[in-house]
């Protein structure tokens, strides 16, 4: 026997439009839109978060300036202090100057 080979419909050999689908054209526009908007948020995104970095970056630096000023200041009392008892004096710190008022009338 001889193996049959599948014959096509008649139907299936012309072209059919019933396979397509149709996209509503507001759908359309709204995919475009919604498109648009995506890219405009990630370039929000992307430059929000190199702001963040160069933030971050200023902070540490700032935050290193004032650990080495405050390093610096320890570092003078208590050379201060050590001089003043080698040449067998005595070392005062500054006091906080603060002043209370209170306004009792008027």
């Amino acid at each position: 026997m001889a193996p049959k080979t599948a014959q096509k419909p008649a139907a299936a050999a012309k072209t059919s439009t019933k396979g397509v689908k149709y996209v509503p054209e507001n759908i359309l526009k709204k995919q475009a839109r919604d498109a648009k908007l995506l890219e405009v948020r990630k370039k929000i995104i992307t430059k929000n978060k190199t702001d963040r970095a160069t933030a971050r970056k200023a902070a540490y630096a700032s935050a290193e300036k004032f650990f080495n000023e405050y390093q610096a200041a320890d570092a003078a009392l208590i050379k201060a202090k050590r001089d003043a008892k080698a040449a067998g004096n005595f070392f005062v710190e500054d006091a906080p100057k603060v002043a209370f008022v209170i306004r009792i009338k008027g």
